[in-house]
């Protein structure tokens, strides 16, 4: 059975999310911890984005494992993306950036583990990237995303807020920051983090409601 899959709004990996994060770990029973920061940009935004998340889910209890940059080093990102790993986690960035990263070996790989029971957790870009459609700020426009959620996300949201692009009438996630929305693999959702998340059906916004 296909994993969790999670969207966040941003601002990961701050003090504020520390429990929506520990929500996500319990519900998912998550140990070890992978990490691909491709939304960054190659050398020390790679390293900075991957040694904030390593420190948020050390000191959440789980092992983590930092994905080598798959632009620098193909392979050993590729043999870290194994099967031992619980959750696989896209800190935020830039959507296009992470979207190539994820076009090809690295994201059939993440997919793979995703479809053997891994949960997914993306954050802003992450997030975006996960759903079936995808907005590409640098270039203003929507696009296909890995297709894990049909619709599409809107990070750093807050009710009323406009996309700062056009979005075609779907499905559209509206993700507050240090917030999110929880998908099990039966597809029930759950609202997560410090502000409920929102979820635009047939062209009406409805809170996404948190576990009873």
């Amino acid at each position: 059975m296909a994993g969790y899959v999670c969207l966040q709004g941003g601002r990961e990996f701050t003090p504020a999310c520390v429990a929506m994060d520990r929500t996500v770990i319990e519900a998912v029973a998550a140990r070890h911890v992978g990490v691909i920061a491709g939304a960054a940009r190659i050398g020390s935004d790679y390293a900075g984005a991957s040694s904030r998340a390593r420190r948020h889910y050390e000191e959440l209890g789980t092992e983590v494992r930092i994905v080598p940059d798959p632009r620098v080093d193909a392979d050993a990102a590729l043999d870290a993306l194994d099967g031992t790993l619980d959750l696989v986690v896209l800190p935020g960035g830039s959507p296009s950036a992470l979207l190539d990263v994820l076009t090809g070996p690295i994201g059939e790989r993440m997919l793979s583990l995703h479809a053997a029971g891994a949960a997914i957790s993306g954050a802003s870009a992450g997030a975006m990237v996960l759903c079936s459609h995808m907005a590409r700020p640098d270039r203003g426009d929507v696009t296909s995303g890995l297709g894990l959620v049909e619709g599409l996300a809107l990070p750093h949201w807050t009710p009323g807020s406009v996309p700062r692009w056009p979005v075609p009438d779907i499905t559209l996630w509206g993700l507050p920051e240090c917030s999110g929305v929880l998908i099990d693999p039966d597809g029930t959702r759950t609202a997560v983090g410090v502000q409920p998340a929102s979820l635009r059906l047939d062209g009406t916004w409805v809170e996404v409601q948190p576990a009873a």
